[in-house]
């Protein structure tokens, strides 16, 4: 299984090519509806933007997984937003863990394909990776986001705090160990 690739019936997630993919990643980032359950809880800058692909690449360099640049396979090579793997340092308290995260641009919502993207992040987690669990962490508002782990199964556990933000959130949580 390549870790720079990986196809699902309708989507290609592939590694990042930031100079061709960065204005895409910045309108996603950009419009108020994406951004109204993440920090910074506004529309990112492009600078703002343009840093969390910076980070987002560093993390595959680090870890040797990470988030993948979501495209429609049907119309290859438009970045749309980002799916995969990544440890969530912003919240020390569920350490160690790696969490399953989504983000799409709102013209590509309400087709099942966070869930078919996160589907195949998480099977990559067990089958490449060997991961045992997986966490995702939502805002407790975000019920689109909410309805997307429960789709993968994810079932509730504690309930933490932002430690920057003050916010509550919701981790979720998903088991990948085979049933015996």
């Amino acid at each position: 299984m390549d870790a720079g690739t990986l196809e699902t019936e309708r989507l290609l997630l592939r590694r990042w090519r930031p100079d061709a993919d960065a204005e895409a990643f910045a309108a996603v980032n950009a419009d108020p509806g994406v951004m109204r359950f993440i920090p910074p809880f506004r529309p990112m800058t492009r600078a703002e933007s343009d840093a969390l692909l910076q980070r987002t690449t560093a993390h595959w360099d680090q870890h040797g997984y990470g988030l993948w640049a979501v495209e429609p396979r049907a119309d290859g090579g438009i970045c749309i937003g980002f799916t995969g793997l990544a440890v969530p340092a912003f919240l020390p308290a569920v350490l160690p863990t790696v969490e399953v995260g989504w983000r799409l641009h709102p013209a590509w919502w309400g087709r099942g394909l966070a869930t078919e993207a996160a589907r195949a992040s998480v099977r990559y987690g067990a089958d490449a990776l060997g991961l045992a669990s997986v966490v995702s962490i939502i805002d407790p508002l975000n019920v689109a986001s909410l309805k997307v782990a429960a789709k993968l199964g994810m079932r509730p556990g504690r309930d933490r705090v932002h430690p920057a933000t003050r916010r509550r959130l919701k981790v979720l949580e998903l088991d990948l160990r085979p049933v015996p």
